[in-house]
């Protein structure tokens, strides 16, 4: 009896459900065989890439957040949906969790930096969309170049007016000097001074002459600072032309530099709490093992070596405690840079140069600082084109007023050196 060929179906689970494949058919009247493209990909595959994916973003242990992408995840898929404070791990990896219906991948993010977290919000402020714009972004660099380049021309300028006076008094001395020996020389004919004399009156020939060069010299560096100022001008008009939104970003400076410190009193902070906790281990196991010692040599030893953990400890305690003071004492100047900081975003417009200031006036008084609201801020300085220094005055401190002026919108008093400017709202006379 011939036997009777039956179909063979193996039942399959998909992606897309359960579907039934055909192993082999074999009817009576023959055998059928069909081809594919070797270039047509199944719609089975297709529809499997085309699913949508759900993205964990994960910072070791920690959930920070979540999106949904079609297909599988790739970097470029993915960063754009980054939560703010975290960016992605490099290099770039997706780990397939689970196959479900949806499937669902994992993607490691870190945790920014103080200092990019800092740079993220500036660049934010900066209004810096610009970057998508070729344009733009290169109106603005050329800016940021003109901007970059009047500070060291403002700086050649102040060391050729330094060199100038040294030049003046060299003058003054050696005219002087002439004149007393020409009195002396008069008083007392039979004086041997013409030695001197000629000696010195080379010397104020050669100072006059220094004096004449250094002059051309600080020509030369005002003429170079206006130039600098003047392109500046033109370069910061042709990008707000543009349609840019130009911030006083100065005291972003000062907090990317407080930023950075802390950055690194935290990562100190961390070892040091890592320190602590070893210390403590260390001084529970010489307390077990001080408890169990019943001879007494070996009692002795064992309390040395409890004396020793108990030393450790504290000194690990010290040193953890002194870096969370010193993060404390920076967190209150961030806080007070950054407050400047928020609110000193503005459109500056074209007509008005950067580093444009009134002219000091003379001031003669006493202040004192103040923080209105704020007892334990320090007051930032700035130098005498408004830019911060890095430099703190301690609240309640009191200082001699010597000069003020007007700088960047802020009536300003100058309580030293032309580094040493402090906004009026922050001093009580």
């Amino acid at each position: 009896m011939k036997k009777e060929k039956l179909n063979k179906f193996s039942i399959r689970k998909l992606s897309v459900g359960a579907a039934s494949v055909l192993v082999g058919v074999a009817l009576a009247g023959g055998a059928t065989t069909a081809f594919a493209d070797a270039n047509t990909k199944p719609a089975v595959e297709t529809a499997v890439k085309a699913k949508a994916s759900v993205v964990v973003f994960k910072a070791g242990n920690k959930l920070a957040g979540y999106t949904v992408v079609t297909g599988q995840p790739t970097e470029e898929s993915v960063k754009n949906d980054v939560p703010a404070d975290y960016k992605l791990v490099t290099p770039f990896k997706a780990t397939l969790v689970t196959t479900a219906d949806q499937p669902e991948y994992e993607v490691a993010v870190a945790e920014k930096s103080l200092v990019e977290k800092v740079a993220a919000e500036r660049d934010k402020k900066a209004g810096l969309s610009y970057k998508d714009l070729t344009k733009k972004y290169a109106a603005k660099s050329e800016f940021d170049k003109a901007h970059e380049a009047v500070q060291p021309a403002k700086d050649a300028l102040d060391a050729a007016n330094e060199a100038m006076a040294e030049k003046e008094t060299a003058v003054e001395v050696a005219k002087a000097q002439l004149a007393l020996y020409k009195e002396l020389l008069a008083k007392n004919p039979k004086a041997d001074v013409s030695v001197k004399i000629d000696k010195t009156e080379e010397e104020y020939t050669s100072a006059v002459k220094a004096q004449l060069d250094q002059s051309f010299a600080v020509a030369k560096a005002k003429a170079a600072f206006a130039a600098a100022v003047r392109k500046e001008a033109e370069k910061k008009a042709a990008y707000e032309k543009l349609g840019g939104q130009l911030a006083d970003l100065s005291a972003y400076n000062t907090l990317t530099e407080i930023a950075g410190k802390m950055d690194e009193v935290k990562a100190q902070a961390a070892t040091a709490k890592a320190a602590v906790e070893a210390a403590k281990k260390a001084l529970f196991e010489a307390k077990l093992t001080a408890a169990e010692k019943t001879d007494p040599v070996d009692l002795i030893v064992a309390k040395f070596k409890l004396e020793d953990a108990t030393s450790a400890l504290n000194n690990a305690l010290a040193t953890y405690n002194a870096y969370v003071a010193r993060l404390n004492t920076l967190k209150t100047y961030f806080d007070e840079v950054h407050k400047t900081a928020l609110v000193s975003t503005k459109v500056v417009a074209p007509s008005v140069p950067a580093l444009s200031v009134d002219t000091e006036v003379a001031f003669s008084g006493v202040a004192k600082t103040f923080v209105k609201g704020h007892p334990n801020y320090a007051v930032a300085m700035m130098d005498a084109n408004g830019v911060y220094t890095g430099k703190f005055l301690k609240q309640g401190s009191s200082f001699k007023v010597f000069g003020k002026k007007t700088i960047k919108g802020r009536v300003c008093y100058r309580l030293g050196t032309q580094s040493q400017w402090v906004p009026a709202e922050f001093l009580v006379f």
